[in-house]
């Protein structure tokens, strides 16, 4: 029985192997690692924690076959299209209308679906035709869908990182707004300006609409169904019961089934449980799978307590792990492995600030390869471009991101009296 952090090295020089020249699919090397863990730890082959590890993102697995299931629904139908034209069209081809329609879309759905992946498979689908629309690249479409979608899910009311980190140091997840909007609207504005800076000049007279205007209603409805549905639901959370994001997405989608048919819909549902989407939520499997062994054979204890032993000035250097990590175990999985220490670790500022700031450094793991979900998403939405490019069109937007969250720990003392109420400070007297 070896010794966690020998257990550790061990498993991360394996996976390593395994993933680069052995060109081994992450999930199977995830599931490879976890059993070797669970063996030199000597709990032998642990079946119930596998399949127990198996079923911790299960949400997340169904959002993420809801949204690329209404995506595809939206793009077989053709209703994608002719609401992207329509919506171009109507804004009179200007770069910085189009750019902030399609960028307010983006976030708004992450805003209510909490994360990334979800909302650029829910929302992509129709912002790229619009985009494409107005001569932007396609690397840099997919990188505006990616960092728009990851705003989104920084920002309130659902965060899904913060509240996995909240839940992890038992405090309750109120108060968040203001600092998570302060985290999440500059790099969107960001990526909307640089974008629209490069088509300075390019604006394109309004088209003849030549899509169908019944479509483009038919696209119109059941995104606005979503969302004003979700609005409603944050507005009145007594009133209105919650049946969870996917079946939401699941209603919106119908909303499209008379413009789908019968062969469109079987159309739409084999594009959503095959290909990436289904590569990615293998991912999420197995990286519930890696968390539970983590735990079981102390390797996270012993990061935690490291992650706690640094002086208060290498801490925030070591942060840089966060994002390493959760290129493999996904942001969600960084956010509940190494978030929570680190929010201990800060344990004598405002929490609620410690929260938002670590949430935002876990969500830079949506451009971290080899997972880079939300990259990898909008890759798959755009179709005709690669993910190297994606990623380097999307890494200003990224270290704004990073520098905000530093910031924001790095003199939560400060900001504590601008962000948090008083009676919502979280701190430890």
């Amino acid at each position: 029985m070896l010794s966690p952090g020998l257990i550790f090295v061990i498993a991360a020089v394996t996976l390593c192997v395994l993933t680069w020249p052995l060109r081994w699919p992450l999930p199977a090397g995830l599931i490879v690692v976890s059993v070797l863990a669970a063996l030199l730890a000597g709990f032998g082959i642990p079946f119930r924690h596998l399949v127990e590890g198996g079923f911790g993102y299960i949400n997340l697995v169904l959002a993420l076959f809801a949204g690329a299931f209404f995506g595809q629904a939206m793009h077989t139908s053709g209703i994608a299209d002719a609401f992207g034209r329509r919506a171009h069209a109507v804004l009179g081809g200007n770069p910085w209308l189009v750019l902030g329609f399609a960028g307010l879309l983006l976030f708004a759905v992450g805003m209510f679906v909490g994360i990334a992946g979800v909302a650029v498979l829910a929302a992509g689908v129709l912002v790229v035709p619009m985009l494409r629309a107005t001569g932007l690249e396609s690397h840099r479409i997919g990188a505006f869908i990616a960092v728009l979608a990851t705003c989104g899910m920084i920002a309130p009311p659902l965060n899904v990182p913060a509240m996995t980190i909240a839940d992890g140091v038992n405090m309750p997840y109120i108060g968040f707004s203001l600092p998570l909007l302060c985290l999440a609207v500059p790099p969107a504005l960001f990526m909307v300006a640089s974008c629209a800076w490069r088509l300075r000049g390019t604006a394109m007279p309004a088209e003849a609409d030549t899509g169908s205007g019944r479509l483009a209603l038919i696209g119109f409805m059941a995104i606005a169904a979503i969302l004003v549905f979700w609005t409603l639901l944050r507005l009145f959370p007594g009133a209105i019961p919650d049946p969870a994001v996917p079946i939401v997405l699941v209603v919106g989608a119908l909303v499209m089934l008379p413009a789908l048919g019968r062969r469109g819909l079987g159309t739409a549902m084999t594009a959503a449980f095959s290909g990436t989407p289904l590569v990615l939520a293998a991912v999420l499997v197995t990286v519930g799978v890696a968390v539970q062994i983590m735990t079981l054979t102390g390797v996270r204890g012993f990061l935690v307590i490291n992650s706690m032993s640094f002086p208060p000035p290498w801490t925030f250097v070591e942060m840089v792990v966060i994002p390493i990590f959760g290129g493999v175990l996904t942001s969600i999985g960084a956010a509940n492995i190494l978030g929570v220490p680190f929010a201990f670790a800060l344990i004598h500022q405002d929490m609620i600030l410690n929260v938002s700031g670590l949430s935002a450094i876990a969500a830079l793991s949506e451009f971290m390869p080899p997972t880079a979900i939300a990259a990898a998403l909008a890759t798959y939405v755009v179709g005709d471009t690669r993910l190297g490019a994606v990623l380097r069109a999307s890494a200003g937007a990224a270290l704004v991101i990073a520098v905000l969250a530093i910031l924001m720990l790095i003199f939560a003392d400060s900001l504590t009296g601008l962000l948090i109420s008083e009676h919502v400070t979280i701190r430890e007297h």
